[in-house]
């Protein structure tokens, strides 16, 4: 870990800078304290009332329908927030968005009340483990999931201008954001306490956004918002950045360096009548209260059949990849399991180390034995996770005090013993993670991509011996199968709720099961 001695200063406070090493080796880097925002629970709120919310907010947002694409990308790549001691390294985080400096990450998670704890890399994927939650950076897609009352949708408007810079991109090429009902909504900050307020928040930003309400309006449900997936659209081509290329302190506000690009877009914009202020990445301090869908100037809203002067159209834009998220949410955890989860029972030392021992003796550490983890233990209870394996990731996060029990695991991690493919690997998923636990109640969600050839009209398809063989349910190794297969039955569990939507490009697959006894 390298500290930068000279730290910028933002709207008169003084910003700690931590940059990781090499991240094409798996490394990790812990903080062993809690940050200043984090209460003993874990969360930023100052007093802790006993009422944990437990249940996270999920944002997965993409710029490019793989990492080789957003690799491949021309345009924002010399865009850069550096100090003196930075100029003199060679960065090494990898393309896309794993270029952004930890810096602005930290600035975007401070909209969203949270901070960085540690962090885990290697050569996919960047993983932070923040004071609530979790936070995973692609080259070409960000997952952002925050519990407690944290602001997460705050996050959005901020994520579209660091692409904008960072990766010249006009616009997101998809958005996914879900999270279960919660136990206490009254004490959410406004945006979030209400579903209907957060889907027009959204709307304001994707105007062809689509809405959902899963499960039972009277029992633990989940609700999903999807937009996308939109043509990639892309700045025209800047002139290149000054030799210092780095951010400037102006009034005390940052700025990242600007390119020819950004002035051109804003003359078109002024010329037909949308345009937008320019804005820096690192807000002043009221930005939270003032980052609103209506008033923020960083918000570009995206529509399908936008088109401007200013960009570049890639209509022929490669298919998204294979891309299958199992999600598990629990609540009514076992208290005797739950023992683990507190300082002073797998452990008494807060942070990493105590992190690790829950690892072990809860049994979470055979689920992805061959992953590399990066795990904190809270005073005086709750735990977190962060894993990665390959190009994939997991995470698992405990909140066990009896009246609010709640844990979440989430995965992209396929091989051979869990293939979330196939039924049997999805089934074996959740009776391990459930066997941790002990969850009285179960939802399981599954996302997974649908193939190009599932995307095509129903006359296109008709045509299809292919797609005729698949659509009886048969696999014939060419990438198409015309419906998931239904979850196996888990073992001490029955199943009181499943639906199946049928998305453009995705499948999804919802359970909800409660425990035999």
């Amino acid at each position: 870990m390298t500290l930068l001695s000279s730290s910028p200063m933002v709207g008169g406070a003084q910003l700690a800078v931590s940059v990781t090493g090499n991240t094409m080796e798996t490394k990790a880097e812990t903080k062993m304290s809690c940050t200043p925002t984090c209460s003993s629970n874990g969360t930023h709120s100052d007093g802790y009332t006993g009422a944990f919310e437990g249940p996270e907010k999920l944002l997965e947002m993409w710029f490019a329908p793989s990492a080789e694409a957003a690799a491949a990308l021309p345009v924002g790549q010399d865009a850069s927030y550096c100090t003196a001691e930075e100029e003199e390294e060679p960065r090494s985080r990898g393309t896309g968005l794993r270029r952004v400096p930890v810096a602005v990450w930290r600035d975007m998670l401070d909209l969203v009340h949270c901070q960085i704890l540690s962090t885990l890399s290697n050569a996919h994927v960047d993983s932070y483990l923040l004071s609530e939650s979790s936070f995973f950076v692609y080259p070409h897609k960000l997952v952002l999931k925050t519990c407690g009352t944290t602001t997460l949708l705050y996050a959005v408007p901020r994520v579209l201008e660091i692409a904008r810079v960072f990766l010249g991109t006009a616009s997101a090429y998809q958005l996914f954001y879900s999270r279960k009902n919660f136990m206490f909504p009254d004490q959410q900050e406004e945006l979030h306490r209400s579903w209907e307020s957060e889907v027009s928040y959204l709307d304001a930003l994707f105007p062809d956004g689509s809405a959902y309400m899963i499960g039972k309006t009277n029992r633990d449900h989940w609700h999903v918002y999807l937009a996308g997936p939109y043509e990639v659209r892309q700045l025209a081509p800047p002139q290149p950045v000054s030799s210092r290329g780095c951010g400037e302190l102006i009034d005390g506000v940052l700025l990242l360096g600007e390119s020819t690009h950004a002035e051109a877009e804003d003359e078109e914009r002024e010329a037909d009548g949308t345009a937008l202020s320019r804005s820096p990445l690192v807000p002043s301090a009221d930005a939270t209260v003032n980052n609103s869908a209506v008033a923020s100037p960083l918000i570009h809203p995206v529509s399908r059949t936008s088109s401007r002067s200013t960009v570049q159209e890639e209509r022929s834009v490669p298919e998204a990849g294979a891309d299958t998220t199992v999600e598990i949410l629990m609540t009514g955890l076992d208290p005797e399991r739950m023992r683990t989860m507190y300082l002073g029972g797998a452990s008494s030392e807060e942070g990493s180390s105590g992190g690790k021992a829950v690892e072990r003796v809860s049994g979470i550490s055979g689920i992805y034995p061959d992953s590399a983890s990066d795990s904190y233990l809270f005073t005086p209870c709750g735990f977190s996770l962060n894993g990665l394996q390959g190009d994939g990731y997991y995470t698992i996060h405990v909140t066990p005090e009896p009246h609010c029990s709640y844990a979440s695991f989430e995965t992209n991690v396929s091989d051979l013993c869990l293939d979330l493919d196939d039924p049997k690997g999805i089934k074996r998923l959740v009776e391990q993670v459930t066997q941790v636990f002990g969850p009285r109640y179960v939802t399981v969600t599954v996302f997974k991509a649908r193939p190009a050839l599932e995307t095509q009209p129903l006359t296109a398809r008709a045509d299809s011996a292919v797609y005729a063989a698949s659509a009886k349910g048969k696999y014939d190794g060419a990438g198409v199968d015309a419906v998931p297969p239904s979850f196996s039955p888990v073992a001490g569990y029955k199943s009181v709720d499943r639906v199946l939507y049928e998305f453009d490009h995705y499948w999804l697959r919802y359970a909800y099961y409660v425990r035999s006894d």
